[in-house]
């Protein structure tokens, strides 16, 4: 071990530590550029140990440099102090920036669907999201160095802080200002199915403090030459391995599903976001639907559940244009609501259809606009519907709408006054089908709205999505990623419903099953998996992490401090 600890030092101290200790910020912001590269769909997990490492200790380097003076007993420290905070702010900045920037530059191709309107705001959009994004990194730095100067805190205790610090500053990035939880820490793990399980435990915020002290220690085995820290870095990932191994492996059998064996068909029509909403394009659009839809029930004529995409067919659907007689003639099982009626007793009842839709409600105060999820059955009545309830801003409605829409700005959709949302966490379920919980769009990167209580417990998740507005770019797969872990924290499998990909489906412990390629049409036809007991973090939620949290603060307190 003492060999292993030598040769790090040696590799650390020559290739990585001498050029960035000389620029930390450019270092903090090269490793920031390079750590998406640890994400879907690279998933080269090594980067994520160095890019983080070195930060965390350039970090810890430029904390603990000076020597205790009489101003650290104070809360606020002197002008030298103070010179720090503001540097390692910058440190913690560059690096929050550089992974945004690089990490979610696939915005852009949003602004290029339509670039005759949009094209002006496309280098505010990469570069301002993700400086935004960076101010997190910002304050969880400047926190460190405020405690690092007050407590005297050693080397390893700096480390394990540090790492805890950007947690909480990860958790605030996924509640604040509506809230997004991209590419956390924990894709790094999540990326691979033998290293995703602990978040049936923990969450997503749990396992990626796990991630990040993991890097946090390896960093400073080298540094401070501590064996303690090597294994412990070593250890962390281990574990999750060896825990997710466990389960995979059939250790905890699944629970029998409600309605176990419901034979369902997903459809990926690709649209391009571009023409699919223009008028002349809109019976084309409408008619490679349905022929892919009958593709599908040809190929699986039992099918019971039919699932299109987030806004489906680009129209009213649900205000009697044609839609409910061309949805009736395509299932001729059941034409006429008579028949319908007769479904509960029937050996071969209608498939329903589960799609996305737009719909609007006109009121006293004007017209508002859902995007929503409808349950359709074979005979065309519109059975249950769910709106989206957390909207993408400056996608789907503006902020001080009424009046950024004053000086002549709009969302992506171009619709005026924008969506409005609608209830949270709804579900919908017919005769002969099970609960589902739809989740339209990114609401499946939000573990919040995927919690549900024993009383509306579904038995499966429906993410609905369109993300042909960010082509073949690397988005999706990441959209893709993270999805499949609400499979995997609720013990919930999940269908996903993609335009132009990538539709696919996850048992409940986010095994793939089925996968559509990106921009192809395609369909998929499987029976339902089964969903578990509710997991851990299904019933307590984010305790876990905080919990964990709890624990590694107590450990950094217990360290020694250091003396003048």
């Amino acid at each position: 071990m003492s060999a292993a600890l030598t040769v790090m030092n040696r590799f650390w101290t020559r290739y990585v530590l001498t050029p960035s200790v000389r620029h930390p910020a450019w270092a903090a912001l090269l490793a920031g550029l390079a750590l998406p590269l640890a994400y879907p769909p690279f998933y080269l997990l090594p980067v994520f140990y160095l890019a983080t490492g070195l930060v965390f200790y350039l970090a810890v380097r430029i904390g603990t440099a000076a020597p205790p003076t009489a101003s650290d007993t104070t809360l606020w420290p002197d002008a030298e102090g103070r010179k720090k905070l503001w540097r390692l702010a910058f440190l913690g900045w560059c690096f929050g920036f550089g992974q945004f920037a690089s990490g979610m530059a696939w915005i852009g191709e949003a602004f290029l669907v339509e670039a005759e309107l949009f094209l002006w705001a496309l280098p505010f959009a990469v570069t301002g999201l993700p400086a935004g994004l960076g101010l997190f990194h910002a304050l969880a730095f400047a926190v460190f160095g405020l405690a690092v100067q007050r407590f005297r805190l050693p080397g390893l205790a700096a480390f394990c802080l540090l790492a805890l610090l950007v947690a909480l500053s990860e958790y605030a990035r996924g509640h604040v200002l509506t809230g997004l939880p991209w590419n956390l820490p924990l894709m790094g793990w999540a990326g691979w199915l033998y290293l995703a399980q602990p978040v049936a435990l923990i969450g997503i915020y749990g396992v990626s403090l796990l991630a990040l002290l993991s890097a946090a220690l390896l960093a400073a085995a080298p540094a401070l030459s501590q064996r303690g820290a090597l294994w412990g870095g070593l250890g962390l990932p281990l574990a999750a391995l060896v825990y997710s191994s466990f389960v995979l492996h059939g250790a905890m059998t699944p629970a029998p599903s409600i309605k176990a064996g419901l034979k369902v068909t997903v459809v990926q029509p690709n649209l391009a976001q571009r023409e699919k909403w223009d008028p002349a394009l809109q019976a084309q659009h409408i008619e490679k639907t349905f022929k892919m839809t009958a593709l599908g029930l040809q190929y699986a004529p039992d099918t019971q559940l039919i699932i299109w995409p987030e806004t489906a067919i680009p129209a009213l659907i649900d205000e009697g244009t044609g839609f409910a007689e061309r949805l009736a003639a395509a299932l001729p099982r059941f034409q006429d609501s008579e028949k319908e009626a007769d479904n509960k007793t029937s050996l071969n009842p209608a498939p329903y259809l589960l799609t996305g839709a737009i719909r609007r409600e006109t009121g006293l105060n004007g017209t508002a606009y859902f995007n929503s999820a409808m349950l359709w059955s074979g005979a065309g009545m519109l059975l249950a519907r769910s709106d989206k309830h957390h909207l993408v801003p400056f996608g789907e409605y503006l902020p001080l709408q009424n009046f950024l829409e004053a000086i002549g700005l709009e969302q992506l959709t171009r619709l005026r006054g924008g969506y409005s949302a609608g209830p949270q966490k709804a579900v919908l379920t017919a005769a002969r089908l099970p609960r589902m919980a739809p989740l339209i769009c990114y609401e499946a990167v939000f573990p919040h709205l995927a919690q549900h209580g024993d009383a509306t417990r579904p038995a499966v998740f429906i993410n609905l999505t369109n993300d042909g507005w960010f082509g073949k770019s690397f988005g999706p797969y990441q959209h893709l990623a993270q999805a499949r872990l609400r499979a995997i924290e609720q013990g919930i499998p999940l269908l996903r419903a993609a335009n132009t990909g990538m539709s696919a489906a996850f048992d409940a412990r986010g095994r793939q099953l089925e996968r559509l390629p990106l921009a192809e049409a395609g369909v998929f036809s499987l029976p339902l998996p089964p969903a578990l007991a509710p997991t851990f973090y299904a019933r307590h939620g984010d305790r876990g992490f905080a919990a964990l949290a709890f624990l590694l603060l107590i450990f950094v307190w217990a360290k020694p401090r250091r003396r003048p």
